[in-house]
């Protein structure tokens, strides 16, 4: 099956797939100065990963953490050239085999950076989140580099893996006792997984105080009618049953977090 085109092999329309601004990556580490020759090889490395060149990322990779590149500046590259793969498929230009194909990349790459990450200065404790790509469904970027990033930030991670269904996930809930329960899915036809999770939830954890938030991270959008009006996450959150649907990764981090603190002031 056909990937479609890669960015600079005649990519449609003029797309133009440069990062737009990896200073920011910079942010990530902490405020750590970046030298131009990092900057370039943050540049390098998301065209690597959009264009899934696997030998030539995993390289860049290795040469940034050489260099002394923060871990959190390569994950944001990631999270970057993720989401420009994500619209490519969304429109066609890629297909599952790119998804795949750029999973794959990330479990290689990430089981460079992790080991670094983990000596660096380690941040505040936070709870525990358990994620699964829902029944029906076997990609798992999202989930996977919101798992890396949750680690990054202190949480706990657990990860069921892909194609899990509704009844599995309710009983590790049960089990293990999470914060929150993250859910991708990128097609559709999961929609009534979803649901079906959804109620699960409520009916087992009605009137609970130790309920989960369940979370779910999409790789689609409602298509907005003739008034404009509606496609925005809010629709999304009444269409799957859950609770909160996250844009992206950082987007994952940053609800997780707040519920960390929300218990904490109870």
């Amino acid at each position: 099956m056909s990937r479609g085109r890669a960015p600079g092999e005649d990519s449609p329309q003029g797309t133009d797939v440069r990062p737009g601004g990896l200073a920011s990556a910079a942010a990530m580490g902490k405020g750590t100065p970046m030298s131009a020759s990092d900057l370039a090889g943050l540049d390098r490395l998301y065209l690597h990963i959009v264009a899934l060149r696997e030998v030539a990322a995993l390289k860049e990779v290795a040469d940034l953490l050489v260099d002394g590149v923060e871990p959190m500046a390569i994950m944001d590259c990631f999270h970057r050239g993720l989401t420009e793969i994500g619209r490519l498929f969304q429109i066609k230009e890629y297909y599952m085999t790119a998804l795949v194909l750029a999973g794959d990349l990330m479990s290689q790459s990430m089981r460079l950076v992790m080991p670094r990450l983990a000596k660096m200065e380690k941040a505040e404790k936070q709870g525990l989140v358990l994620v699964a790509t829902i029944e029906g469904d076997i990609h798992e970027l999202g989930k996977s580099l919101a798992g890396y990033l949750l680690t990054a930030s202190g949480f706990e991670v657990v990860d069921l893996g892909v194609d899990v269904p509704p009844r599995v996930i309710l009983a590790e809930t049960l089990r293990l006792v999470p914060d929150v329960v993250g859910v991708s899915l990128l097609l559709t036809t999961c929609v009534p997984t979803v649901r079906r999770l959804s109620g699960l939830i409520d009916e087992t954890f009605a009137g609970q105080a130790d309920r989960p938030l369940l979370l779910a991270g999409c790789g689609f959008n409602i298509p907005k009618g003739p008034d404009e009006r509606g496609g925005g996450l809010t629709d999304l959150t009444g269409l799957l049953g859950v609770d909160m649907v996250v844009a992206d990764a950082y987007d994952t981090v940053r609800i997780c977090l707040e519920r960390m603190g929300s218990r904490k002031r109870k």
